[in-house]
C-alpha cells in the first residue's frame, strides 16, 4: 500500500473519530396509544441517570466487552501485508537441493474495552500472528524443515460508536503500540532473530450485531489486519 493511500485512510478515519467524539448521548422511546405512536428523542443533562440504560441501544454505559477475533492481511513492522508475502531469510541456504511451498500465516486478537459511555470505548489489544513455511526435498519430496516467524503486539485501543441502534452499533477505532518480531532463520544451523516494532491499526468501519453476545466485523489497515471478524461477551451491561 502506498504511503499516500495510507495517509488518505488515516485522515478518513481521524474525521470519523472527531465526529463521534463531539456527538452527543441521544435516547429515543417510542410510545402508543389509542390515537397513534409518539416518538420521543431528547438528551440526559447528567450521564449518570437513570435514562443513560436506554432500551433502543445496544450498550449501557459502564460496561466491560472481550473480543476474540481473527483476521486477514495484517500488517508487519513494514507497513507491508503479512498474506502478500513469503517468509524468506534462509540466507546461504543451498536451494538446489530443495523447493519450498507458500506461506501460511494465522492471526488471533484478544482484546478488552470499556465503555466510558455508550459511544465512547478504551482499552487494549493483544495480536499473535504467526507464519510458517515448509522446505521439501527436491527428490523424495520429504519436508526437511519449516520456518517460522510470529509478531505479538500490545496496543491501546481507542472506540467511537458513531452508529446506535437496538443491537446493532457502527464504530471506527484506533490503536498505536508496541511489538516484537520472532525469526528463525536457518543459515550453517538455526538462529533465533528478535526485532522490536511499532504496530499500530487504523479501523475506519466496524459493525457490531447482538447485546450481551455479539458478533462483529472491521475493515481498515494495521496490526489487527484488514478485515478482522469475531465474537465477543459484554459484562455488567444493564441494557436488555
Amino acid at each position: 500500500m502506498s504511503n499516500i493511500k495510507l495517509k488518505v485512510m488515516c485522515l478518513a478515519a481521524i474525521s470519523l473519530m472527531a465526529c463521534a467524539w463531539s456527538a452527543k448521548a441521544q435516547h429515543t422511546y417510542k410510545f402508543r396509544d389509542s390515537l397513534g405512536t409518539y416518538k420521543v428523542t431528547f438528551t440526559p443533562h447528567n450521564a449518570d441517570t437513570e435514562f443513560t440504560t436506554s432500551p433502543t441501544k445496544p450498550l449501557a454505559p459502564r460496561t466491560h466487552e472481550l473480543r476474540l477475533s481473527t483476521s486477514w492481511g495484517a500488517a508487519d513492522c513494514y507497513g507491508e501485508i503479512y498474506n502478500h508475502s513469503e517468509i524468506n531469510y534462509l540466507d546461504n541456504y543451498n536451494y538446489d537441493k530443495s523447493y519450498f511451498g507458500p506461506s501460511h500465516h494465522y492471526a488471533i486478537n484478544l482484546e478488552y474495552g470499556y465503555w466510558v459511555n455508550e459511544w465512547c470505548s478504551i482499552g487494549a489489544s493483544g495480536t499473535w500472528l504467526i507464519g510458517r513455511r515448509n522446505a521439501f526435498d527436491n527428490i523424495t519430496h520429504e519436508r526437511l524443515f519449516t520456518s517460522r516467524e510470529n509478531y505479538i503486539s500490545i496496543m491501546p485501543i481507542a472506540r467511537f460508536a458513531w452508529f446506535r441502534r437496538s443491537n446493532m452499533q457502527l464504530y471506527s477505532s484506533a490503536g498505536l503500540g508496541i511489538g516484537i518480531e520472532h525469526r528463525v532463520r536457518y543459515w550453517n544451523g538455526k538462529d533465533h532473530l528478535i526485532y522490536p516494532y511499532c504496530a499500530f491499526d487504523f479501523k475506519f468501519l466496524g459493525i457490531t450485531v447482538g447485546k450481551r453476545w455479539f458478533g462483529f466485523a472491521e475493515v481498515g489497515y494495521g496490526t489487527r489486519g484488514i478485515i478482522n471478524v469475531g465474537v465477543g461477551c459484554r459484562i455488567n451491561n444493564k441494557v436488555k
